[in-house]
């Protein structure tokens, strides 16, 4: 057995594959979570939301933001010399939430019921991530830039809004049937309240706003001292390894 084997047979090494392939499923399962919007969230007279797909796609979407926080934990973070593919990271959370926004804009846009507060902060979001991909995507892709609370927020309340949107029907007829209890139910269901999609709104507009606070910070940030910083922290832990 030579070096090589045995540092892909260290625990290290195994957590980092095991980040790697929760990453990869982040990614996998956009286009999924895209289809059954696509099927679930038909207009009224092709049949309407069906509650089923609905539930299908956010326990989908809400898996992989938990890998998320599963692929840090146990293969380091994006630069670990133990992850292959830790630069797609956060890829793998701009596509995961830009394509369910994406998906979630077609299908209330096919039902005519896109209306300006959600259609500007989703806009704000996806075009946030494309503009930060063109033209900063070779940057960040090389180099990772530090935490800063911000950047968790904006990601939180980017997941959670999604989430939240996506799984507002099924969600929002649980909560209607709990309001209405015993007494008035046909009054409720048959009224059903919007609240359930105004916080996913209200989390998306400060997911958006963050996004673009975010966006600045990126657009300012000196990469070439950032790259040097990396390169010697990469060297050090090569070194001990």
């Amino acid at each position: 057995m030579n070096d090589s084997d045995d540092v892909l047979n260290t625990p290290e090494a195994a957590g980092g594959a095991f980040a790697d392939a929760l990453t990869w499923l982040r990614i996998l399962i956009m286009p999924i979570v895209v289809f059954l919007i696509w099927k679930g969230w038909q207009p009224v007279d092709v049949g309407g939301i069906d509650l089923g797909l609905t539930l299908l796609a956010s326990a989908l979407f809400a898996i992989a933001a938990l890998t998320d926080v599963f692929d840090d934990f146990m293969g380091g973070n994006a630069r670990s010399i133990h992850r292959k593919f830790g630069y797609l990271d956060d890829v793998a959370d701009t596509v995961l939430v830009v394509g369910t926004l994406a998906g979630l804009m077609f299908v209330i846009a096919r039902a005519e019921f896109l209306y300006w507060t959600f259609m500007i902060p989703a806009a704000v979001l996806i075009t946030r991530e494309v503009i930060v991909g063109l033209f900063k995507g070779y940057e960040l892709s090389r180099f990772v830039m530090p935490d800063s609370l911000l950047s968790n927020f904006k990601s939180g309340f980017s997941m959670l809004a999604t989430c939240v949107l996506l799984a507002s029907p099924w969600l929002q007829t649980w909560f209607d049937k709990v309001r209405a209890g015993s007494d008035n139910v046909v009054e409720v269901l048959t009224t059903p309240s919007p609240w359930v999609w105004i916080v996913g709104e209200a989390a998306l507009w400060v997911a958006a706003i963050l996004s673009v606070i975010t966006a600045i910070a990126i657009f300012k940030t000196d990469f070439s001292n950032l790259g040097e910083i990396s390169d010697e922290v990469l060297d050090d832990t090569a070194g001990d390894t």
